[in-house]
């Protein structure tokens, strides 16, 4: 399979094993989420960064009362996410793997089970601030399934999502 800067060869169909094992790389290597969410009055979307830890098939993340997107998110229930590879590791900026979903989010009782163990993977990814904030009663711990999405790994290379499995190739 050609590397993700490079064209795929007319006509070869990428191997969707190679696709899953190639995307599953990329969300390990990926710390923050790109989410979009629609806020009544707002005209325009609000567009946010959030740290995440992934656990059971769901993004975790953490979001205040003060910020934006977090009163939306409460009450649609829905976002459009995306991941992004690094710029500066990106060979081809048209080609930059990236992948983006259709998702549902839903907050997670602080009493729950979830909580304790969703909490427990966002600290061992970030450290102990998750604790701090945690602490703080204007945070939420929101849940994200991810549903249909697009993963691109580079030229002819753009794949259908469903959740976290590839599960055919686009073509154009």
């Amino acid at each position: 399979m050609p590397g993700p800067a490079e064209p795929a060869e007319q006509g070869e169909a990428p191997d969707l094993a190679e696709a899953q094992s190639r995307f599953g790389q990329f969300l390990a290597a990926q710390s923050s989420l790109v989410l979009a969410v629609r806020a009544e009055q707002e005209p325009l979307p609000i567009i946010a960064s959030l740290p995440f830890a992934l656990h059971a098939e769901r993004f975790f993340v953490l979001a205040s009362e003060l910020a934006l997107h977090t009163g939306p998110l409460l009450e649609e229930g829905q976002a459009r996410i995306a991941l992004l590879a690094d710029q500066s590791t990106t060979h081809h900026p048209f080609a930059r793997e990236r992948a983006q979903w259709a998702a549902t989010v839903e907050p997670v009782p602080r009493d729950s089970e979830s909580f304790k163990t969703a909490t427990l993977a966002l600290r061992e990814r970030h450290g102990k601030t998750v604790d701090l904030l945690c602490g703080l009663g204007d945070f939420h711990l929101l849940a994200i399934r991810p549903g249909d999405g697009r993963y691109v790994s580079g030229f002819g290379r753009a794949f259908g999502l469903d959740g976290l499995a590839v599960d055919e190739h686009l073509q154009g």
